[in-house]
This record gives C-alpha cells, structure tokens and sequence, in this order.
C-alpha cells in the first residue's frame, strides 16, 4: 500500500486497529490500523463493493463490525451501536436520506431531541421547533422560505432532500462528519455549498471523512485522499500525488477507457419537439431532439431539470404548451402513456422510484415485457427467467443469480440493471434523470456506454444531470435551465464549464434550439 499521511503531534479524532466485518465468506473490510486526524478532510474513493459504505457504517455505528477497535477522541466506540457514535461526536450525512417522509422538515431535524430554547417539558413547543429548524438551515446558508420547515419531506425533491439531511448532520456540532456522497443529487452552487462546509469544520479542529465518486471534487477539497479496494486500503495520498488517473488505476487495478460520442448527421428526423410547454415549476419549454441525439439539460438545485424529464414521460401533468413525438401530437395524462408512446424513464432515485429492492433481479428487470413475453395473459416461469438472464447479461449486471434480491447488489450494478429493463421495452425515447447517481467511475464509463450505445441504435435521449463533466462528456448538445425555462442550448464543440455555469445562474433570454 502506497501511504505518506502518518502526523505525528496530530490529534487522533478516530483510531482503527484490525477492523474487519465479513459477510458469509466473503470480508469486504480488513483495516489493520488506520488513523484519521484533527483538522482534516479525508477523501475516500473507491469502486462500489470496495468497502467504503461498510466503513462509514462501522464508524457511525450501523455496521456491526467482526472485530478489532475503534476509539474516537481517545474513548472506545462500542461495536453496531449509531448512539454510542453520536454521543461521542460522530455524524453521518447518509446517501440512502433516512428521512420520514410523512413529518416536516422541522420535526425531522430536531428528531430525537427537544428545541434547545423549548420551556414546555412535557409537550413539543412547536414554534421554537420551528424556529430551530429555521435556523439549522441557515447555518449551511439555506433561507427557511427557500425549504419551508412546515412542509412534509415526502413533497421535497431530492436534491432538498440531501440539503435537510446535511443540516440536520451539521446541528449535532460533530467533532467526526461522515459526508457519503453528499453532492450526488446537488447543482454546482449547492456542491460548492456542503465542500464550504467541510473545509469549515476542518478549520475548527473537526475530521471530516468525505466519500466521493465525482474524483475532482474528492481531489480539490481533500488534506489526504484513501483509496479502497476489495475492502483493503490500497492508497493513502497526498493531494498532490492524487491525480485522477492515479486514482482511477489504484480503485481498479487498471486503466478505464471512455469512447466519445458521434452526433447523428443535422438531417436526422426529429424524434421530440417541444412548444410554449408548461407545468408546476416549468415553463414555458422549447426544445427538438433528433433520433440517435443526446440532449442534455443543465442548471442549478431548483432549475426545473426533473420537472422537464418528468413531465414529458406523464409523470407530471403539463399546464399549457404543445408535443409531438415522431411527428404525432403528443398530450400523456399518466406514465402509462408514456410508455404506451415508446418512452422510458430512469428516474433520479433508484431505491425509491425504481426498484423492489426486496424483490428478485428476475422480478424487477421483466416487469417492462412481461405483454411480450406472456401467452394469453400466462407467464411461464422458464421464459421470464431465461429474459430475465438475457436482459441482465446484455448490460453485464453482474450477480450470482436472476432470483437473488436485487437490494443485494451494489449501487452500479443496480443501475446497469435499471438500464436492462429499459433497453428491452425498445423505446423510442430515453429519459434519464441523474443517470450515474452514486455510482463509482468504473461503472459510470460502463453506464455512459450503454448510453452510447442507444443513441447509435437511434433511440433519442434526453438526460438531465447535475455533474456538468458528465454532461460535458456524453452530449451532443446541452439545454440550460433557469428558473424553469431553457435559457440556452449549446453544441458539444461550443460547451464549457463556464459557460453553462454563466448561463445556469444569469439571466439570459430564453432561446429555441
């Protein structure tokens, strides 16, 4: 293991010695000795399955560990146990959102404990939770107007979502923050936002451990960079050693090649076109996009991005404004007339809005041809496995078998899945909204070329995202978003970090492709 980071004189926050958790046969920790400093920020990167959710769930207490010690500032942190690591200062700001949808922003960031200006002791005094809330979220520079703390976290989008999530994690003063890909769903303003945050905590003594996949940001806002593989840790870097390609080859052992995308020829039939259209936080739209084209759309938390995505596949009502799709007028009261109209979406939060993770590989990937693959409405087993292999094969899901629960396999591997069940449904149209959420860089050039993939098969792609190399990288063209509205859209050859980021937060005049 390459490493450079001992500090002596340094104050410990978290001591690990022979930490390791197996599950069955297989260990995916094995850390015989690990230190993380005072005043530090601490990348950690790494392919999913490398082990960096199992030691973030070690640390904060969810993960039981199979043995060794863990001390933080000097007192030992008892084995599977998330109250003994936040009463010794441990906060973890989680990917997965353990929110409760059905309370309020409010009741969720004072859950578990009582306003600090509260007099009553018996009932919740409700006005200085309010207040509280209010002033949580102003301390990671959220205004209480921009996330209301009355309204019920279920009705938030993601994005918010994490922003709640982050604030409620910053309110517990913790000596030891535990970010797991905390910018995954945010815009640039908002990432920028939560780094500010962490180079704030290390500045005051505070351990930040920052687990990351977008690796410039893991590279510009990190004092020393671990790098996991197969639950070992196979690197511990100095900033400056951290080049991208050093960490790309040290997470997989190798080199990742990227392809780069060819725009179908400027005759190409236009497969979507959008006029004047409108819908709750949207609007109005203009928009073309051609057969075999990977439209992107850019802009900040707020922008309208899932709200375009969402309201051309049905699943949000449109107000105004007119679609045709292949020519066809085009006006979807649901999603199922979406997918009736040869339109698949992949919606930005896999767990949620996509998956039965209790439920089989099988189960969840055939569900988009079970008409196809049914005789006189009976489906026979042998046929919707044999599917089921094939779907999963075609985008190398990689598993022991189509009946294990797909919860059990990692996030990249549940998304590739995601992609399979789309692909077999042969749409027409392909709406991805965060495609490569929480997905390490050796599956995120697997997803971007299957995306590829498509658009050379002639499917039309639209692709909302909120990592702009990403957008950067796969596009043929890029739609800014503001306030609702497209403000611009770039050709790949003219497209630059700038000058999406000027169009995304300016105020430029709407414009038609």
């Amino acid at each position: 293991m390459t490493t450079s980071n001992d500090a002596p004189g340094r104050a410990v926050t978290a001591r690990l010695r022979g930490v390791h958790k197996s599950y069955g046969p297989v260990r995916v920790l094995d850390l015989p000795e690990l230190d993380l400093y005072a005043g530090q920020v601490v990348g950690v990167v790494g392919e999913n399955g490398a082990g960096k959710s199992t030691l973030m769930g070690t640390l904060a207490g969810s993960v039981h560990r199979d043995g060794g010690d863990i001390e933080i500032n000097g007192s030992p942190l008892a084995a599977g146990s998330t109250e003994a690591a936040g009463q010794l200062g441990v906060a973890l700001v989680s990917q997965e959102f353990p929110l409760v949808g059905e309370l309020s922003v409010a009741e969720n960031l004072l859950l578990g404990r009582r306003p600090r200006n509260s007099r009553r002791r018996i009932l919740v005094d409700r006005r200085a939770q309010r207040a509280e809330a209010a002033a949580m979220l102003e301390e990671i520079g959220l205004s209480a107007t921009a996330i209301p703390v009355t309204r019920e976290v279920r009705t938030l989008p993601v994005p918010t979502r994490q922003m709640i999530e982050i604030a409620k994690a910053w309110g517990r003063e913790p000596s030891l923050l535990i970010l797991d890909e905390p910018t995954s769903s945010l815009g640039p303003v908002e990432a920028g936002m939560v780094l500010g945050l962490a180079r704030q905590l290390a500045a005051r003594g505070g351990t930040v451990l920052f687990i990351g996949h977008r690796l410039d940001e893991v590279r510009a806002i990190s004092d020393r960079i671990l790098v996991l593989r197969n639950g070992r840790l196979v690197a511990d870097l100095e900033p400056e050693q951290a080049t991208e390609e050093r960490l790309i080859r040290e997470m997989v052992g190798g080199e990742v090649t990227q392809g780069d995308p060819k725009a179908p020829p400027a005759d190409t039939p236009v497969l979507l076109r959008v006029e004047g259209l409108t819908a709750d936080g949207l609007g109005p739209v203009d928009l073309e996009l051609r057969e075999g084209e990977i439209l992107g759309v850019a802009g900040l938390m707020g922008s309208g991005r899932s709200r375009l995505v969402h309201t051309v596949a049905g699943a949000q009502p449109s107000t105004g404004g007119r679609m045709w799709l292949g020519g066809a007028s085009y006006a979807p009261r649901g999603p199922g007339d979406g997918v009736a109209a040869g339109i698949a979406l992949i919606p930005e939060d896999r767990k949620e809005q996509s998956l039965v993770l209790f439920a089989s590989i099988r189960a969840n990937v055939v569900v988009s041809v079970l008409r196809r693959i049914s005789t006189r409405g009976l489906l026979g087993p042998r046929r919707e496995r044999a599917e089921a292999q094939r779907i999963a094969e075609d985008v190398n899901v990689r598993m022991q078998s189509v009946e294990q629960p797909i919860g059990s396999l990692s996030g990249g591997n549940q998304q590739r899945a995601i992609f399979g069940r789309a692909f077999a449904a042969e749409p027409r149209l392909l709406l991805l909204d965060e495609p490569t959420r929480g997905v390490d860089v050796g599956a995120k050039a697997e997803i971007y070329a299957l995306i590829d993939r498509a658009a050379q098969d002639g499917t039309a792609l639209l692709v909302a995202s909120s990592e702009l190399e990403e957008l950067l990288w796969i596009c043929h063209r890029i739609a800014v978003m503001n306030h609702g509205r497209v403000v611009e859209v770039i050709d790949r050859a003219d497209a630059t970090k700038e000058r999406i980021m000027t169009a995304a937060a300016g105020t430029l005049h709407p414009t038609a492709p």
